[in-house]
């Protein structure tokens, strides 16, 4: 015959041994899904340019442009850029001694135009408010510096003209996601733009050996852009 307490002890023993509901646990995630698919923003910063064979080409210089970007599917966005390059580059004489041809310099000022595809590392998503992405881009680099008086004192054929020429870009860096709306970018580039070769330094009497018509010519540079989201 059991007694009361020996029914209270199996009682006791059996709610211990009966299942519970598991008490409900918020894992934080260092993933957070981005909600606008929109940004605009402006930047600022410096780029260098190799300036060529003979070093009549722009050197690159300080940068300002804006720039905006609609997210697509996935991890790819598309990208349109414009900035402007104010800089300078040297005047040469060709005619003169290797070591003296520089007679002078000028501003040089750039404008690019240019559309990218953007691929996220971690898709439409921020890692730790953190976004890398690399980048790759096309358009136009237009010539935007006046006449500079001292190209004057060289012979039509001597003279350096920009003009027009294809921009193309690769770029790595990240978001930062300061709050919902606003973001910090750094972005890495190199790029690349071709210059024209003045007529004068193909010449044979001139005795400058494989020149040829025009240079691809490569630059670094690095901007940092405040961005609003919608």
């Amino acid at each position: 015959m059991r007694t009361p307490r020996t029914r209270f002890l199996l009682a006791a023993l059996a709610a211990l041994a009966l299942p519970r509901p598991a008490t409900a646990q918020a894992i934080s995630s260092p993933y957070q899904y981005l909600e606008q698919a929109q940004e605009i923003g402006v930047f600022g910063g410096t780029t260098a340019v190799n300036t060529g064979r003979f070093g009549y080409g722009p050197d690159g210089g300080q940068v300002v442009g804006i720039r905006y970007g609609i997210e697509l599917s996935g991890p790819l966005a598309l990208e349109g850029v414009t900035q402007w390059i104010a800089g300078g580059r040297d005047i040469l004489d060709p005619g003169r001694v290797e070591g003296d041809r520089i007679i002078g310099q000028a501003d040089a000022e750039v404008v690019t135009i240019e559309a990218r595809i953007r691929f996220s590392l971690v898709g439409r998503r921020s890692w730790h408010a953190l976004s890398p992405f690399v980048s790759f881009g096309g358009g136009i680099a237009l010539d935007a510096s006046s006449a500079d008086a001292l190209d004057e004192v060289l012979l039509a054929e001597d003279r350096f003209d920009f003009g027009n020429s294809f921009y193309g870009t690769i770029t790595a860096g990240s978001r930062w996601y300061l709050a919902e709306r606003f973001t910090l970018r750094g972005d890495g580039t190199f790029s690349l733009w071709k210059i024209d070769t003045p007529p004068g330094y193909t010449l044979p009497e001139r005795d400058f050996t494989g020149v040829a018509d025009g240079e691809w010519l490569g630059g670094l540079g690095f901007s940092l852009a405040l961005l609003y989201r919608w």
